[in-house]
């Protein structure tokens, strides 16, 4: 059951029990960005499963869009709110450029980092983008399925890893509000890039990227990791930008020996 931060749109659940981990979703939301991937975590930890602004949110409206900045400032809301001192945390995509920034504003409460096909390493400067072509014009003035098809190739390596969900993002996709809010997101988040932090990030962070990924190719993680002080990187062949719902098991239990190490197991 999900909770919410009285007077915020932001909401979270708690599963399990040992140290702390929380997740952060990236720019397709919640969906089930973590329902293959959490069960395992809660093994061996409590894991809090954070959903920032929905699209069709006040705040999402209100804000024009959701910066990087903005979901780094729900995310530690929700650290006080939940009063974690520490724990790992563990961002998908956009969530990945959320977490490491807040990790470099408040290294302390963040024992551990992993990225899991983290944006913002410069890809967009050479024009990879989860929406590539014609596909922010065409998903304004109509929703297609091939449209939505097309957004999700990006995503993932196999259709078999979308198929189930299709029909509920599609009828999010038909909301104009939600929609909406989702091309005023990335509208503002579409520059935006942590290379410059990542020098300065003091937590043990793992990288964890398909070979395969459409949005960050691998050379950009590659290029990225030495950057990290306290960096290691992983790459998976056959896969795209969701190794947490492409290969959960391979996924977790690279995060779990990465977390071991750092004390955080």
């Amino acid at each position: 059951m999900r909770e919410a931060i009285t007077g915020t749109d932001v909401t979270y659940k708690v599963e399990g029990e040992g140290p702390d981990l929380v997740l952060a979703h990236g720019l397709g939301g919640l969906f089930h960005s973590w329902s293959r991937f959490m069960p395992l975590l809660t093994r061996t930890h409590r894991v809090w499963e954070v959903g920032f602004p929905e699209f069709d949110s006040p705040t999402t409206h209100a804000r024009g869009g959701n910066s990087v900045q903005d979901w780094a400032d729900d995310l530690a809301r929700f650290f006080d709110h939940a009063r974690l001192d520490r724990a790992a945390v563990i961002g998908n995509s956009l969530g990945g450029q959320v977490a490491t920034t807040f990790a470099h504003a408040q290294p302390s409460r963040v024992p551990a980092l992993v990225l899991l096909g983290s944006s913002g390493l410069g890809e967009q400067r050479e024009g990879y983008s989860l929406f590539q072509g014609s596909a922010v014009r065409r998903l304004v003035k109509k929703l297609e399925e091939d449209v939505v098809r097309m957004i999700l190739r990006t995503v993932f390596a196999e259709d078999s890893y979308f198929e189930d969900e299709l029909p509920q993002i599609q009828a999010r996709l038909s909301d104009r509000k939600w929609k909406l809010g989702l091309l005023g997101t990335a509208r503002r988040v579409r520059d935006a890039t942590i290379l410059p932090l990542l020098p300065k990030i003091v937590s043990p962070t793992l990288l964890v990227y398909g070979e395969n990924d459409q949005i960050v190719p691998v050379r950009f993680a590659r290029a990225a990791a030495p950057l990290l002080p306290r960096g290691e990187l992983e790459v998976f062949e056959g896969i795209g930008h969701a190794p947490q719902i492409e290969r959960p098991e391979q996924t977790h239990e690279r995060v779990e020996r990465f977390l071991r190490a750092a004390g955080w197991g």
